[in-house]
């Protein structure tokens, strides 16, 4: 397992490599970041807790895949910002929020994003509309849009769920 410190160099350099420098690497694992599981009726102690370890070295390629389209992304007009509300996920992190239990955020894979000054709507829609909208699965939210290029992995694609209202 790789260290914060370590994740931060090693994903910073690629970034850099590939241009992709609006996004950092705690943003796409923010990594010792603390999630807890309580019982259903939340009275209780915490049932158990989890801390986000960095991603496995080959998941990498898939990272920088997805940074390169939200880079796109961003600079779509209107510019603005990519604000990531949630990346990469380890399997006990992603347990432990209560995520999929095949969810594309543990293969570095997916984002869940908003962008300033768009709607989750305008965001849901431009990927849906991307030259490889084929390759994309995309969720509609009310107050953020998932992203994932499940069709670039082997998943089956494209997938559409969800709505922005």
């Amino acid at each position: 397992m790789i260290t914060k410190d370590e994740w931060i160099k090693t994903c910073g350099t690629a970034l850099y490599k590939k241009r992709c420098t609006n996004f950092h690497p705690l943003e796409i694992a923010d990594v010792g970041r603390q999630a807890v599981a309580y019982a259903a009726d939340r009275n209780d102690r915490p049932r158990w807790e989890s801390f986000l370890k960095a991603p496995k070295p080959e998941l990498l390629d898939n990272i920088l895949q997805l940074a390169e389209l939200l880079s796109e992304f961003r600079a779509a007009e209107p510019v603005g910002s990519v604000l990531v509300n949630s990346w990469y996920r380890d399997s006990l992190y992603n347990y432990t929020i209560g995520g999929a239990t095949h969810s594309m955020h543990m293969t570095g894979g997916a984002a869940d994003i908003v962008k300033t000054g768009w709607t989750t709507h305008e965001v849901a829609t431009w990927f849906e509309q991307h030259k490889n909208a084929d390759d994309l699965g995309v969720g509609r939210y009310k107050t953020f849009t998932h992203v994932d290029i499940r069709g670039r992995l082997g998943r089956k694609a494209p997938a559409r769920w969800g709505s922005s209202e």
